[in-house]
Parts: C-alpha cells; sequence; structure tokens
C-alpha cells in the first residue's frame, strides 16, 4: 500500500481564513489535486476531535473526488478520519464517527469498487482501548455491510498519537505492545502538545527519542513502521514551512508523513505549499532514520527534563495571564468542545505522570513542587502560542535561556555545544526566527517576569537575534495596552482607530468592539509571522 507523504489537516491556525465546515470538502479535493491550482497532498485528516465536523463528510468527500478528479480514494490519496479519544466519554460520538467511515465505505466500494479508507486516527490511551476500538469498527463494518449488501475489503487500521513526554519517551515499550494486539504500521508523534506541556527545546528532542526508538522497534520485530509528524508552521509547533525545510527534514529525519496545516496553506500561500509538498516527497523517498546510542539517550532524556523543568517553572508565573488572553484569538474552524471538556487533554496536562520518568532526582523534586493545579486549564496549543506571541513573547523563548545555562552547569559546556551543534542544530534558527516578534519592553509586555527576562541575558550571550518587525511592534504594544485597560476596567485606548504599518499600508479597527478590535489585531499579527498559532 502506497504510504502518503503529506496529510493536510483541519487545524485552525492559520490567521488568513477562517474555514467553516461547510468549505471542507472542497477544502479536501483542493489539497488532493496535482493540477495548477491543487497542493498535490496525498493525505487529509478529517477531524472529529471535539470538531463541529459533520458525520456525512466523508461520504461527502468520496463523492466529490469522483465528480472532480480522476484520483481513487483508499489508492491514490487518502481521508484518514481522527476520533475522540475516548470510547467511555464520548461512546455515542465515536459510534457515529464509525458510521460516517461506514458510510464513506459504502460510497467508495459502490463508485470504485475500493475500500475508500483504510486508517482512524486515535490518540493512545491504552493498548486495550484502541484493540476494542478496531473491535467495534470491524463490527459495525460487518453489520453496515450486511445491511447494504457491501463486501468487507481489507480492515481499518489504527494509528497511535503519541503526544506528551511520557507517552513519546515510552514509545519503545508500548509499541510492540500494540502492534502486537492491535497491528498496524503508522504512528503518529505530535509537536504541538508536548511543547505546550513541556516547552518547544524538550518536545523536540522527546520527538528525535521517539523517532529512534520507532527505527528499533523495526529492527527488533523485522516489520516497517512509517512515522506520521504533526506539526504547524511556527517553531513552537514544529517550524513545517518552505524556508525552514531543510532543518525540520534534518532534525526530524525518518518521518515518513508531514502534516501540513492551515496556517502553511492559507498563510504561506498555494505556491509555497505546493514546492513544500514536493520537498517533502523527494525527503521522505530519500529516506533514513534517527539512531542513537543508549549513553547518548541517556544524556538526552537529562537534558529533557532540565528543559522541561524550566519551562514549567516560568510557564506557572504566566499561566493565568496566557488563558486569558487565550480566550479572546478568534476561532478560525467551528469547534464543539474546549480542551477542558475532553478528558483525553485533561490527562495529558497532569504533569504528574511525566516524574517516573525524569532521571534526575533534583530535578524531579524541582518539578514536584511546581503547582501542576495551574496548568488544568491550558488552553490549546495553538490559541497559547497565539496569546503569547500576540503580547511579545514567542513561547519558544519560555524556559530556554535559563535551562541551557543549566545545562552548562551541570553537563558541561562540551555537552551543550554538542547539543546545539549535533543535536538540536536548528534551535538557533528557531529562536533567531521567533526574536524578530520579541519584545522585552517590560511596560509593553504583560508577560515578562523577573525569570523569564533572565532567560535572555544568556541567549543573546549565544544566539544574534533579529530586530524587531516594527509593523509587528506597533501591534504587539497596542493588544498590550487594549489588554490592560480591558482587565483594569480603563478606557484609554479609543475604540475605533488606524494603523500606520507601512508606508502604504494602514489597518483600521473600527468596530467600535475591544474584544473586536484584539480580535482583529490578534489576526493582524498571525498574517504578518504567517500563521495565527
Amino acid at each position: 500500500m502506497k504510504v502518503p507523504s503529506t496529510m493536510a489537516t483541519q487545524h485552525p491556525d492559520s490567521a488568513n481564513k477562517r474555514v467553516l465546515v461547510a468549505e471542507e470538502v472542497d477544502e479536501a479535493i483542493l489539497s488532493f489535486r496535482k493540477s495548477n491550482d491543487g497542493l498535490g497532498c496525498d493525505e487529509y485528516l478529517v477531524d472529529y476531535l471535539s470538531k463541529l465536523t459533520p458525520y456525512h463528510q466523508i461520504g461527502q468527500i468520496i463523492r466529490k473526488i469522483s465528480e472532480e478528479t480522476d484520483l481513487i480514494p483508499g489508492k491514490d490519496v487518502f481521508l484518514t478520519p481522527r476520533l475522540v479519544s475516548s470510547f467511555e466519554e464520548e461512546p455515542f460520538r465515536q459510534l457515529m464517527t464509525l458510521t460516517a467511515i461506514m458510510e464513506g465505505f459504502y460510497h467508495s466500494m459502490k463508485i470504485y469498487g475500493e475500500q475508500g479508507v483504510r486508517e482512524i486516527v486515535h490518540a493512545m490511551t491504552s493498548v486495550e482501548e484502541l484493540r476494542r476500538c478496531k473491535e467495534r469498527a470491524e463490527n459495525l463494518l460487518s453489520v453496515i455491510g450486511k445491511e447494504l449488501h457491501m463486501l468487507k475489503e481489507g480492515e481499518l487500521q489504527i494509528i497511535p498519537l503519541f503526544e506528551g513526554l511520557p507517552e513519546l519517551l515510552s514509545l519503545r515499550e508500548i509499541l510492540p505492545e500494540f502492534i502486537k494486539q492491535v497491528g498496524g504500521s503508522r504512528v503518529f508523534l505530535g509537536k504541538s502538545e508536548t511543547a505546550l506541556l513541556y516547552g518547544h527545546p524538550a518536545s523536540v528532542l522527546a520527538l528525535k527519542i521517539a523517532l529512534a526508538d520507532c527505527h528499533e522497534v523495526e529492527q527488533k520485530l523485522g516489520i516497517e513502521l512509517f512515522p506520521l509528524f504533526g506539526g504547524g508552521s511556527l517553531p513552537f509547533r514544529g517550524h513545517i514551512t518552505l524556508e525552514n525545510s531543510d532543518n525540520f527534514l534534518r532534525e526530524y529525519r525518518g518521518t515518513k508523513t508531514y502534516t501540513i496545516q492551515s496556517g502553511m496553506r492559507y498563510d504561506h500561500g498555494a505556491e509555497k505549499t505546493k514546492k513544500l509538498v514536493e520537498k517533502i516527497k523527494a525527503a521522505v523517498e530519500q529516506g533514513g532514520f534517527q539512531e542513537l546510542r543508549e549513553d547518548e539517550r541517556r544524556k538526552i532524556l537529562e537534558t529533557i527534563s532540565i528543559f522541561a523543568k524550566n519551562y514549567l517553572q516560568e510557564l506557572s508565573e504566566i499561566v493565568e495571564v496566557v488563558g486569558r488572553v487565550a480566550e479572546l484569538v478568534p476561532e478560525q474552524r467551528e469547534r464543539l468542545l474546549k480542551s477542558t471538556d475532553v478528558r483525553y487533554y485533561q490527562n495529558l496536562r497532569d504533569i504528574g505522570s511525566y516524574l517516573r520518568l525524569c532521571p534526575d532526582q533534583a530535578v524531579r523534586r524541582e518539578i514536584q513542587n511546581i503547582d501542576s493545579n495551574k496548568f488544568v486549564n491550558l488552553p490549546r496549543a495553538i490559541t497559547f502560542t497565539s496569546a503569547t506571541y500576540t503580547c511579545g513573547l514567542p513561547p519558544e523563548f519560555i524556559g530556554t535561556g535559563n535551562a541551557l545555562r543549566e545545562i552548562k552547569e551541570r553537563m558541561g559546556s562540551q555537552w551543550l555545544e554538542r547539543l546545539l551543534e549535533d543535536i538540536f542544530p536548528s534551535l538557533e534558527s528557531d529562536l533567531v526566527f521567533a526574536s524578530k516578534f520579541l519584545n522585552l519592553e517590560e511596560n509593553q509586555n504583560i508577560l515578562l517576569t523577573k525569570r523569564i527576562k533572565e532567560n535572555f541575558d544568556f541567549l543573546e550571550s549565544m544566539v544574534e537575534f533579529e530586530e524587531p518587525d516594527n509593523s509587528y511592534i506597533i501591534l504587539s504594544r497596542t493588544a498590550n495596552s487594549y489588554l490592560k485597560d480591558l482587565w483594569e476596567g480603563r478606557g484609554t485606548m479609543p475604540q475605533r482607530f488606524a494603523l500606520l504599518l507601512y508606508s502604504d499600508y494602514v489597518t483600521e479597527y473600527l468596530n467600535e468592539s475591544v474584544n473586536e478590535n484584539l480580535a482583529k489585531l490578534m489576526l493582524d499579527m498571525g498574517k504578518i509571522r504567517k500563521s495565527l498559532g
């Protein structure tokens, strides 16, 4: 079976376009088309996890593929639904989603004589739950197939989604058991939630370990695995852009499929997206894998713990403010549930589950001393990223400078040099990119604390930051002033105003509503950095 190299997704991370569910069928066709007006992706994620995705969408996409292209779903291009995370939590929603997949089967068999949907994404909650999910899907297929006179062809494979440090770092123990009980050959590795909970550098290093572990499991079991990397356009969420392609293709070597999210497609544009899709395909065909010696793996685990601790310490100081800002970030897709309504996200936000994997006792004690209750109501990764960038503190910086200083002190300058030059060489370019949107003026950035400001004492001795984007800083200062006024009940900001951003470009805020003006400010800043979050 063909393995897709690029998966277009329904993530709400575009600043330029709000996509309604009614537009997603056309969006899928556009992502598949290989003509001048298409993007050439070979997979599309139909997302039922807390999104207001219609149950008929899979069938609609399959019918539209037959009407507008010569592609065959399940053979040339792939529709891959993502299920709700827990059957116990949402049994009827999962059953209805599985029924929607059966509708896709029906139309695909009727039109093509092919099974149109072959895989489904399910969060790695437990091997037993995923085994039961596969069994549930096959039982439904049997019943519906009999009623509709469909021939059952093939089976539905489960793609387990691993995100969070405990999940990614336990992959080599969990994956063999999953393969034994559930089967399948693709593994979804998530960047965004891991970065949200433990910081940018810790998430990158954990993904490298997970990719190396996939290769180790392949060798031990004598099978082939196809890791799928889930990431967005900004560095905190993966830095999957054309400009950064050499970096991320090197950093995540061994990945067989990369997500092409809305921020890339709508904010960077179709031409760059097509070039990126072609470059990813060529790199995947060339092959390669991550490999780590056991002693090197242990040192990276210790390094991850230092990055994670410093990030959590600094996040704990600003999490409440970030949450309030995140509530104002405009929604660019139609949502059904908040992250606080989904048990899976709540379980991920339990940092206590990482402690058993933390290799250093002193670091473990420091993490235990952090008030973990503050993280229960963390916003989603996209809105969190947008909120921090809006205030002028790109989240790539949170905890990073202080962690690098501690790594040098505890593990030595030789290891720090190896870390930055050989193991995580693109960290510097990630920080340089983010520095264009950094505002270190204390009275103009509501997220700067003493501890966070200390990050930059060390970072600026190592990394040559770019000059901040003037237009962006104007918008960020305005947003910070607006937020202060809003929370303090003052009205010093005008309700209707315009800003001259460039010599020939004026942006207007004429809604006479603080919330609407803030939402527009956030979108305008997202357009400058080319992703909402």
